[in-house]
């Protein structure tokens, strides 16, 4: 049994040196040798204590715990190999790198710096030779075998363009010991420069960039500033260097401001000077003309129209040349490829940051994470990533989108604020970020610096308008920017055609969904920077109070569709606009005369908030503005909010809050002669005179009067609600068939208007009735489906009552350990959520417990244990089969 190396670790890699032309011309035999060959290397790599953690293909990835072991194994592998007779492929040559350095293992595999040396070992090497890094080098040295040395190559520098590396050949009187150069940096002409930090992640991109520079002669990367545009570029044309018999070249234009210099600059590298009667254009075509060559152009976006003519030009005439650009924008010409350049890797949303036991392994998988800890532990040697602090960590390269530059200049804090004073400063970060390499151009030494350079190149509508565009929060539609940023300055014709420079400009970014259309983003440091230039232009109240004013009629427009039978894909259309929402709300509280506004649009929003459990948010809001002075008018705006308000603190159990906001609001309908909320005011007070104070002649009362007003109204959802509320009413006097009878008749309202919401929480009703009927498939179909459809509304505060629903239908049934397991799932789901604490309660429950005396013991209580441990998904499947 091999152990697993753990600490500092020798980490031995192999793969096979053309095998993909192999594959290709003998497929037959080859499936035949690399059987043969993983078989061999196993047993010789593990003969000699290696551990392989992961092959893929036929490379074999193993780790050591010393040097020497993976020396022995190297050698056994190739002594093996070189015996083996292999028919019909003459021979398999396999090339080995080795390297000791620290590394993370989890879950089987390895992680870490180490790992990414030895591969960019391995790639220099040639096949049947055996490459040795110094560290690993140092280990043996004094241990070889007898007539086993290592050769020294000298320094090189390797793919990922960082210190040169040491390193040494692997040489025995029974091996090949004569070899090319080495696939370095220099064996193949080029100016890359060498980089002084390491580089992160990018995996996929990079995979990516190399991919389309296969199809495409032009490649342009665009993105934001600070993006990791030029690195990856650099670490791309590290990767090709092989592909380009005549090098790779790197053209920097940060430094010139001037598009005449461009060919001058590109010329200048290539050591061409201006000839007579001939431009220095001319003379550079000629020199590249039969050039196999990749030229990386960075930094295009200030000389943009000067490159693409460049590059035009020489594509034209130069057809082994690739050209790979990085600019803000594209380059724009016939036979580009434009490709962005995400941010680093980032958890998808806010409420991935949690933490808990597995905080570490799962955020350090994020490409920013990563960067700020190896950054941060440049800057502060003694710095130290941790369980604890790795969700601030996370927070602050979320709160940064992910954008290198910016992460790198956060982590150079760690010298002087701790992780949380990064975190608190971070809304002033213009001020915070702002201590950059004194080496970088100017545009790179600080953030607001980096954007200035974008924002300095707009044009002054693309100006106005990327200022404007701060007034959103989040996303933004193409619609709602013509509404609320156009004025006489900026027509909404234009609109369109400055949002799509914005967009090539690499300040705005767009998502495209197939039902609800393209949407507009601004990372948050853009966005930041955006509104300062809105408050500096004096611009930022009107603006803001006109967003207000569209979004309160978007609210009050689909109000409608949020209880009508598309409520899913409007609720869903909510959910994209949440945030503008909220803004809107905000400006209704901060400015002068625009709470009415706020109100509306709060009420218009209560189905929205109700479905997604928005309830301690909401109450916030509504105390705000319904205290105002100017929300004092005793009109319908107010009437509306305080039912609406009334409602909300019902669901959320605050019965206090209940009884005074649905009190005001029948005073208020009554004086406004309204007598739809007048119906709705009293069956509200009848349930909370049923439910909470057991008042069954008062709710009697309520109900009757709220009935004599319904009836002639014909308002499906009040007569539903009347029926609903007599139901329980009849359930709590034991009635529990006239209970199901006035559940499913209020039900049937709902479903003919199609309000899906109301519909289940009726159905859940229903079911709890069915139960104690001893009708339990129907009572077991009505449950699942409220359990279900609730789900895919995009509730899942209310997932607990199904689930305990359930569980009593199983109690019922005599499947007690189910109902237990379903009642801790429940628990679990209420404890996740943190919104409703109590559990579910009903006259039918508690008669189906009264009927239970046995449901109770140390059995029960461990397997409600074991269902608090279950997943949502698992309770659900074990909630909705059928037994």
């Amino acid at each position: 049994m091999v152990t697993l190396p753990i600490g500092t670790i020798t980490f031995l890699f192999s793969d096979i040196e053309g095998s993909s032309k192999k594959w290709e011309q003998h497929p037959d035999a080859m499936r035949v040798a690399l059987a043969a060959h993983d078989k061999m290397l196993r047993a010789a790599f593990e003969g000699e204590g290696g551990y392989v953690f992961k092959t893929v293909g036929d490379a074999f990835c193993v780790a050591f715990d010393t040097a020497l072991q993976a020396l022995s194994g190297a050698l056994q592998a190739q002594r093996d190999l070189r015996r083996m007779a292999w028919e019909g492929i003459e021979e398999l040559k396999v090339r080995m790198a080795v390297h000791t350095g620290a590394a993370e293992h989890r879950d089987g595999d390895y992680f870490g710096q180490s790992l990414n040396r030895v591969a960019r070992i391995l790639a220099s090497a040639h096949g049947g030779q055996v490459l040795f890094s110094l560290p690993a080098e140092e280990l043996v040295r004094d241990h070889l075998p007898p007539g086993v040395q290592l050769r020294a190559l000298g320094e090189h520098r390797l793919r990922d363009l960082a210190r040169p590396e040491h390193l040494f050949q692997l040489v025995t009187s029974d091996l090949p010991s004569q070899f090319p150069a080495l696939r370095s940096l220099e064996s193949v002409p080029n100016n890359l420069p060498v980089q002084l930090t390491t580089f992160i992640g990018r995996e996929r991109e990079l995979g990516e960039v190399k991919r389309l520079l296969g199809s495409t002669r032009l490649l342009t990367l665009t993105g934001s500033g600070g993006t990791g545009k030029t690195r990856v570029s650099l670490q791309v044309g590290a990767e090709l260097l092989e592909q380009f018999h005549d090098g790779v070249w790197f053209v920097e234009f940060a430094t010139i401001d001037d598009g005449a210099l461009v060919v001058e600059t590109v010329a200048g590298l290539l050591d061409l000077r201006q000839e007579a009667e001939r431009s220095l254009l001319t003379t550079l075509t000629s020199f590249l003309r039969n050039k196999q060559l990749l030229l990386i152009l960075d930094n295009c976006e200030h000389v943009v129209a000067a490159c693409a003519r460049l590059a035009e030009t020489l594509l034209r005439s130069c057809p082994q040349l690739r050209i790979l650009a990085s600019s803000r924008e594209p380059l724009s010409i016939a036979g580009e490829t434009a490709w962005p350049l995400p941010p680093l890797s980032l958890p998808n949303h806010w409420r991935d940051l949690g933490d808990g036991p597995d905080a570490f392994e799962r955020l350090s998988e994020y490409e920013a994470v990563r960067l700020f800890i190896d950054r941060a532990t440049l800057a502060r040697p003694a710095f130290q990533p941790t369980n604890e602090n790795i969700v601030t960590i996370a927070q602050i390269c979320w709160r940064l989108d992910g954008i290198a530059l910016a992460i790198e200049l956060a982590a150079a804090r760690i010298r002087v604020l701790t992780l949380q004073q990064i975190v608190e400063r971070l809304d002033d970060r213009f001020h915070l970020l702002t201590t950059g390499s004194r080496t970088a151009v100017p545009r790179q030494q600080t953030l607001r610096s980096l954007i200035d350079w974008s924002h300095d190149l707009l044009s002054e509508p693309e100006r106005v308008l990327f200022r404007r565009l701060s007034v959103f929060a989040r996303g933004r539609t193409l619609e709602s920017i013509e509404a609320i940023c156009s004025d006489a300055t900026l027509e909404t014709w234009g609109i369109v055609d400055l949002l799509t420079q914005l967009v090539d400009k690499s300040l705005v970014y767009v998502e495209k969904e197939p039902v609800t259309g393209a949407r507009y983003f601004m990372l948050e440091s853009i966005w930041d920077y955006a509104n300062e230039k809105l408050v500096n232009a004096g611009e930022a109240d009107t603006f803001r109070v006109r967003h207000l004013d569209y979004f309160m009629a978007y609210a009050e427009k689909i109000s409608p569709q949020l209880r009508g039978p598309q409520q899913k894909e409007w609720l869903d259309r909510a959910e994209q606009e949440a945030m503008n929402l909220r803004f809107g709300i905000e400006t209704s509280q901060e400015l002068p005369g625009e709470v009415a506004k706020g109100l509306r649009l709060m009420t218009a929003m209560q189905r929205f908030v109700e479905v997604k459990g928005l309830f301690k948010e909401a109450r916030e809001h509504f105390g705000k503005l319904l205290v105002h002075p100017d929300a004092s008018t005793r009109d319908l705006v107010r009437a509306r909010a305080v039912a609406a308000a009334g409602r909300l603190a019902w669901i959320a159990d605050e019965m206090p809050a209940v009884l005074a906001l649905h009190t005001e609001a029948l005073e208020l309908f009554r004086e406004l002669g309204d007598n739809r909320g007048v119906a709705q005011a009293l069956a509200d007070l009848a349930f909370h005179a049923l439910d909470c104070l057991q008042d069954i002649p008062q709710a009697k009362k309520l109900l009757d009067e709220a009935d004599a007003l319904a009836q002639p109204l014909n308002e499906p959802r009040i007569l539903a609600h009347i029926r609903h509320i007599r139901g329980v009413m009849a359930a709590s006097e034991g009635d529990f068939a006239g209970a199901f009878a006035l559940e499913e008749e209020g039900l049937s309202y709902y479903q003919q208007i199609g309000d899906t919401w109301l519909g289940i929480i009726l159905a859940w009703n229903v079911g709890v009735n069915a139960t104690v009927l001893g009708r339990f498939a129907e009572a077991h179909n009505r449950l699942s489906n409220c359990l279900r459809i609730g789900l895919e509304l995009g509730n899942r505060w209310g997932a607990s009552y199904p689930l305990e629903a359930l569980a009593t239908l199983a109690v019922a049934q005599r499947q007690y350990d189910r109902a237990a397991r379903l009642f801790g799932a429940a628990d679990a789901q209420r404890t996740r959520i943190g919104l409703v604490p109590q559990a579910a309660d009903h006259p039918a429950m508690r008669a189906v417990f009264s009927q239970a005396t046995d449901f109770h013991g140390p059995a029960i209580e461990q397997a409600r244990a074991e269902g608090r441990s279950l997943s949502l998904d698992a309770a659900i499947a074990l909630a909705t089969r059928v037994e």
